[in-house]
Formats: structure tokens, C-alpha cells, sequence
């Protein structure tokens, strides 16, 4: 049976602080950005009424990031990695949008909800840019996910676990508006996938991976939160009108 999931155990108060003190990650340090820290979602306030679907702020392992990138890369099946925006709903301080953007997508978009985040992910970007130049553009739109206009052509999708079941369905209804005629054109990388139920059963989405990803030594040194069962699952639109087939990709590690 998998450990449940950061946000799980913040429910059932197996992390008791409201913001768990961490070690300064290497990559902070490394870059001068500033993405640590745990955040409960009850704190993440903006005064919107989608604050209550909220999870809570945690930064992606940088180690897991990569391996879920690599198997994505390495699936011959979708459009070239230039054609893809790198869209993080949810982005948080900014960390994923700022690692997406040592690879070569059109541009990487970071969307987020509380404006004390999205001006930290601004900062962040910033000096991320002065220490390591992106390979591609880098923007933080600060607004709540179900009002996000995608972007025109595919969209690599990633979601962190940032918000709760209600609104990942208002953000799937927004992509089968965005993509309705645009099969093929959407992927979607759920990490910590606690609504994966809702992808599960909608006929216009198809599971392409799932499995657990170890943490480097590096991480696993500054990361005392993260479980080894944490999972990541790898979806792909392909539209209402297309029958799932069973896709070769499909795999656990």
C-alpha cells in the first residue's frame, strides 16, 4: 500500500508544523533563489473563493523533476519539444517553472494564485536568469488556474498537487474547451496525483506512465517531508472522439 501522500499526511497531522523548517536545498543556494519550505494551504490566502481547494506549498525535488522529464522526452509519440509551452498551474516560488526552462520548449508559463508566491517565483526568475540562462522564455501570470487561457498550440501540463479535486475538474473542463479539436496536443504531468480519479475515468484522457521516482542523495538530505512512494502520472489528451488504446509507454519503475 503507497504512504500517503505530502499533502495527506498534512491532513492527518503527521507534519506538525504549519511551516515545516527545512535545510536550505542546494539548489537555492546554488542559484541564489529562495523555493524551500512547506506551506500549509490554510495560510495560502488570497481571497479568492478557490482558497479553499488549496493543498499546500512544497517545492519539487529537482532529482525527480529531471527523471519524469527524461521519460517524457523519450517518447517518440508527441509533436517536438520546441512546439511545447511548459505550463505549471500552481507554480508556487517558481522552482519547476525554473528547471522546465533549461529545456527547450516555446516558453515556460508559471501560473499562480497568492500573490505573496507569484512575487516571490517574479524574484526568483530573476536572479535564476543572472545565475543560469534559460533556454527559453520564462513568465509568471498571477491568476487562479481556471481562468488561465492556454496557450496556442501542444501544452506540456504539470501539476504538483496545488489544489484539491473540485478544481481539477474546472481545470479539465478547461482543456476540453482549449483542446477540443486539438488531440495529441496535451500532456499532462501530475505529481502527488490525489484527484487522479478524475483523469482516470474521462474518456478524453489516456495514462501514458505512473510509477515512484527516487530522490538523488542531495535531495533526500533536504528533503525530509517527501515519502519514497510518492508517485508521478503522465496523461495525454486525445480527445473525446478517440477510443484509449493501450499505449507501449505505459510502465512503473
Amino acid at each position: 500500500m503507497q504512504l500517503a501522500s505530502v499533502w495527506e499526511r498534512l491532513r492527518r497531522g503527521k507534519v506538525s508544523a504549519t511551516r515545516a523548517k527545512t535545510p536550505r536545498h542546494p539548489f537555492d543556494q546554488r542559484y541564489g533563489v529562495e523555493t524551500g519550505g512547506l506551506i500549509q494551504g490554510s495560510e495560502l490566502k488570497s481571497g479568492h473563493a478557490n482558497d479553499a481547494f488549496n493543498t499546500a506549498y512544497y517545492a519539487m525535488a529537482p532529482s525527480r523533476f529531471k527523471q519524469v522529464m527524461d521519460y517524457w522526452i523519450a517518447d517518440e509519440t508527441h509533436p517536438p519539444l520546441q512546439d511545447y509551452s511548459f505550463v505549471d498551474l500552481g507554480c508556487g516560488k517558481g522552482r519547476a517553472i525554473m528547471m522546465a526552462s533549461e529545456f527547450s520548449f516555446r516558453e515556460v508559463v508559471g501560473v499562480e494564485l497568492n500573490p505573496a508566491l507569484a512575487r516571490i517565483a517574479k524574484t526568483n526568475i530573476t536572479a535564476w536568469a543572472k545565475a543560469r540562462r534559460p533556454a527559453c522564455p520564462i513568465r509568471i501570470v498571477h491568476q487562479d488556474a481556471i481562468g488561465f487561457d492556454f496557450p496556442r498550440g501542444a501544452c506540456l501540463l504539470y501539476l504538483f498537487n496545488p489544489f484539491a479535486a473540485p478544481v481539477v475538474q474546472r481545470v479539465v473542463e478547461r482543456i476540453e474547451a482549449g483542446f477540443a479539436g486539438r488531440p495529441g496536443l496535451l500532456d499532462l504531468m501530475y505529481f502527488n496525483p490525489d484527484a487522479e480519479e478524475l483523469l482516470d475515468a474521462h474518456p478524453g484522457f489516456e495514462l501514458l506512465w505512473t510509477g515512484t521516482m527516487a530522490l538523488s542523495e542531495e535531495d533526500q538530505a533536504a528533503d525530509p517531508v517527501a515519502s519514497p512512494d510518492d508517485i508521478c502520472s503522465v496523461y495525454r489528451w486525445i480527445g473525446l472522439a478517440n477510443p484509449k488504446s493501450c499505449n507501449p509507454w505505459l510502465l512503473s519503475v
